[in-house]
């Protein structure tokens, strides 16, 4: 038993280290079925009996990025025109556009890639649309073909749209589910890995593809998002399903975020680190994609900013566009936010849409293990966890900052430079390690993170003249150079020089004072500061 099959087309046990017993095919065709099929081949881990080889069926129109992927991993690919003449014991993929015929047949599992059957896609083959998820009739009758469900529900569904799903079905849980419920325990660590800091809240926002998601309807909302909510209170993250990164390519999705980008908007790399980011997230903005259900399953706080009628009538993503908040893009976005957070209720029950959580690569061992003839192994099968983001949020070095000051109390609030604030005292803030050399010919601040000789202060203000205060951190405030005014320190907790200038600055145009003990107020925190 086992395929042949070597990069020279030679035997692979003249070639091959291990003992191999049985070789499992594992077909990708998407971007998006090459992420969830690497979801589930853990089942294979640590069996020297099962050798795993790679087919990529590149006549997919969503295929860009595929064999990269699997490259990267790295393991060897192959294409679908290699591997038919070989003999497989089993055939996994998650794409139920499973477009390959062997030789000699073979036990072929098709994984779900979303969250059952709700969305109506355009169909490779015709002009027709056809439900995501759901294998060809034609396929089916061959008798080799199982399709994975993640609920007992999904049976049902799928006999009412396809009757020759009917005994074709196997029930087995949610990979994806399992690796965000078992990485909840992880969220301060996924949170300290995108350089949140505490307080801050992250906003998720997620778009499936095509026309009616919530990229093809609103892409304005990403750069809106980073103007209007206050950089110390919220941050702002981009999870773009993975179709919409093989058919328009990353340059071009990061050309039309472009000004979100250079706000400090986070881009999640398609491969790795939506889990953690949804774990780490405060609040989802998406669409009818499957993760808003996921968000909305796992008891993220969810708010709907498009959903198309591609959904197909009766599923649980219908019901979500039904009883999910809608933002209104005709108020501002902080209030509701803020009302979402404040007022948040189940939306979904997770036992409405999935089956035995946490159970997802254990029953799924049981199917693949079943089809190859072979013992499970003597060790158990563990859940995954979901990887650390592959990126931090990107730092912010170029700040616009708006406060109102009195004697003993500053209040800031402070945006990427690229917003336009108004009210309070304004001002621009600008890090040294910012590269865009132009900011500090707006900067009335600038400062300086990491020690520095302690001449800097006064450097700084020669370098930039239009700049009135330059300060440099300490471990336990900043030493301030203001200009006409001589050289301060400043004591607090907060382990931010630019908000400890920010707030000197403010108060000192205000009031005229730049020696003494104030509060500063931040979003929610307030600070005791004191300048000597």
């Amino acid at each position: 038993m086992g395929g042949d099959l070597t990069d020279d087309g030679s035997d692979a046990g003249r070639w091959g280290t291990f003992r191999v017993e049985r070789t499992v095919l594992a077909v990708t065709r998407t971007l998006t079925s090459a992420i969830r099929l690497l979801e589930a081949l853990p089942v294979f881990a640590g069996d020297h009996r099962v050798r795993i080889v790679f087919a990529v069926d590149r006549r997919s129109r969503n295929s860009t990025g595929v064999a990269e992927l699997i490259r990267g991993l790295p393991a060897k690919v192959h294409s679908v025109e290699d591997v038919t003449h070989d003999d497989w014991d089993l055939v996994v993929t998650a794409s139920e556009k499973l477009d390959l015929v062997l030789d000699r047949p073979a036990p072929m599992l098709v994984l779900p890639h979303g969250i059952g059957f709700h969305k109506r896609v355009p169909d490779a083959d015709s002009d027709d649309t056809r439900v995501s998820g759901v294998v060809a009739p034609e396929v089916l009758r061959g008798g080799q073909v199982r399709m994975l469900v993640t609920h007992p529900d999904h049976e049902r569904r799928l006999a009412e749209l396809c009757p020759e799903t009917v005994g074709r079905t196997l029930l087995g849980g949610d990979t994806s589910l399992d690796l965000l419920l078992e990485s909840a325990p992880l969220r301060a660590r996924y949170r300290e890995a995108l350089g949140l800091r505490a307080g801050q809240r992250l906003v998720l926002v997620t778009s499936t593809w095509r026309g009616q998601s919530l990229l093809g309807t609103d892409p304005g909302l990403l750069a809106d998002l980073v103007r209007e909510l206050p950089a110390d209170e919220y941050r702002v993250a981009l999870v773009a399903h993975p179709n919409v990164w093989a058919w328009e390519g990353g340059w071009e999705l990061r050309r039309v975020a472009d000004t979100a980008l250079r706000s400090g908007m986070l881009l999640v790399d398609p491969t790795r680190g939506w889990h953690a980011a949804m774990v780490a997230a405060d609040v989802v903005i998406g669409d009818h994609g499957s993760v808003s259900l996921y968000a909305a399953a796992t008891g993220v706080p969810l708010l709907l900013g498009a959903f198309g009628d591609e959904v197909v009538a009766g599923t649980a993503m219908a019901g979500l566009g039904r009883t999910a908040p809608r933002l209104d893009r005709s108020r501002p976005l902080l209030p509701q936010l803020e009302e979402v957070l404040a007022g948040h209720r189940t939306l979904v029950a997770a036992s409405d849409v999935f089956t035995e959580p946490g159970q997802a690569l254990r029953l799924l061992r049981t199917h693949c293990y079943d089809a190859l003839g072979l013992p499970e192994p003597d060790f158990p099968q563990r859940p995954g966890l979901a990887p650390d983001p592959p990126a931090a949020l990107p730092p912010l070095h170029s700040l616009d900052v708006v406060g109102t000051a009195a004697e003993s109390l500053v209040t800031l609030r402070r945006h990427p430079v690229a917003a336009r604030t108004s009210g309070g005292i304004r001002h621009v803030s600008v890090d040294v390690r910012e590269r865009d050399v132009r900011r500090f010919a707006d900067a009335a601040v600038v400062v300086r993170t990491d020690p520095a000789g302690p001449t800097w202060p006064a450097e700084a203000l020669d370098r930039h003249p239009g700049a009135r205060i330059a300060g440099m951190a300490t471990p336990d405030g900043c030493v301030l150079a203001v200009r006409g005014s001589g050289r301060f320190t400043v004591k607090s907790d907060l382990p931010d020089p630019g908000l400890l200038a920010s707030a000197v600055y403010t108060r000192l145009v205000h009031t005229g004072l730049v020696e003494g003990t104030f509060d500063l107020r931040v979003g929610a925190d307030t600070t005791r500061i004191t300048v000597y």
